[in-house]
């Protein structure tokens, strides 16, 4: 039998190694969670820089839609502090959209997020996410909400109703020519918003549409600008992604409104600029995602200073710009262009007295109002 004081000394070991072993446990707990938190900081700090990527498929200093865009993203990374990286000049076919995609995907380790800068890539980008790629895609295609993209655009339908406000004010034949790209509802909105507003100020105007068949078709849409003159037309305005519609209006002594920046001429008609702030969309969109979280939505307008009519002309009279600018003001309260009664061009009431058309039911507009006429 032990000594009392033997087995109170083994005791006392017992306790002293227990006391060391939970000592350590904790050391190396603390490490580890220091190490974590380093982990995590380091998580953060890359999210806070992420690498944004910018797909056009023109030429980033090519004048209209693609510049627009570039000079929109640049402004915007610089003010929020993030790195751009572009790749211009892909085409609309799946394969040359989707490798272009998958190499901002992959390239240095990958882009954390791309801009996709047309609804026609809308296709490269569900095949890119099904091959299992995680990186975030932004795309001007409103009707995406809730799926794998980022949706966004701006109000345009904003800026072209103040558009139609001063063509009707100016026009002497009541007859206004437009080139449109497609039949979708983005255009279909700009059409039916530029009319409503040229109704504002002259009731009976009239405006004469002709498709050009895609986004970027200069041959066609000069051609498309010749036959609405034959027309009539005195004013001419355009949804397309060059300048071809205001470099014929100019060289042929016709009136015109100008699409995304000034076509400007030692002897320009240009009345005024539609103009959008590209860089407002994507300074939202990229704080939002430094917060670490997307809207279902980016659709800001003229209350955002995302969109509006600029660069008045000396042809516009001083009574015609206070008629905008009083319009300008109402949209900037309420942004209610759509408002009934509206009927359709078929004669069918689509937007009732006192009644004003939802944006659930404006990204999905596939009717024209009464007063457009096809060619």
């Amino acid at each position: 039998m032990k000594p009392i004081w033997e087995n109170q000394m083994w005791e006392n070991h017992t306790l002293f190694f227990v006391f060391c072993a939970i000592a350590l446990a904790l050391v190396m707990g603390i490490s580890a969670l220091i190490v974590s938190i380093r982990r995590q900081e380091d998580v953060i700090a890359v999210r806070q820089k992420p690498r944004i990527g910018l797909m056009l498929y023109g030429g980033q200093d090519e004048a209209g839609w693609n510049r627009q865009h570039a000079e929109g993203v640049k402004q915007a990374a610089r003010r929020v502090g993030v790195d751009v990286d572009i790749i211009d000049h892909v085409t609309f076919e799946q394969a040359p959209a989707e490798e272009a995609l998958s190499r901002l995907s992959a390239e240095d380790g990958g882009h954390d997020f791309a801009i996709a800068t047309s609804a026609d890539f809308a296709a490269a980008a569900e095949a890119l996410h099904a091959g299992g790629s995680r990186m975030d895609i932004a795309l001007p295609k409103l009707d995406e909400a809730g799926k794998s993209c980022v949706p966004y655009f701006v109000r345009l339908y904003q800026g072209e109703y103040l558009a139609g406000i001063l063509a009707g004010l100016t026009t002497q034949t009541g007859r206004i020519g437009y080139v449109a790209s497609t039949r979708n509802p983005e255009v279909c909105r700009s059409v039916n918003a530029f009319l409503l507003g040229a109704q504002e100020t002259r009731p009976d105007v009239r405006v004469l549409v002709k498709f050009a068949g895609r986004w970027s078709n200069p041959d066609a849409e000069r051609q498309a600008a010749a036959e609405l003159i034959e027309e009539r037309c005195d004013i001419l305005n355009s949804h397309q992604d060059t300048m071809a519609v205001q470099a014929y209006a100019d060289a042929h002594g016709v009136m015109y409104i100008d699409y995304l920046e000034p076509y400007a001429t030692a002897s320009s008609r240009s009345l005024a600029t539609v103009e959008c702030h590209w860089d407002m969309v994507y300074e939202a969109m990229f704080r939002d995602y430094l917060r670490g979280r997307f809207r279902s939505m980016y659709w800001i307008g003229i209350e955002d200073n995302a969109v509006g009519l600029s660069g008045f002309s000396q042809r516009v009279s001083d009574e015609a710009r206070v008629r905008v600018m009083v319009e300008e003001q109402r949209l900037r309260e309420n942004g209610s262009v759509f408002s009934g009664p509206i009927y359709d061009t078929d004669g069918v009431l689509r937007v009732a007295e006192g009644e004003t058309l939802s944006d659930a039911a404006l990204i999905h507009l596939d009717w024209y109002a009464e007063g457009v006429e096809f060619l």
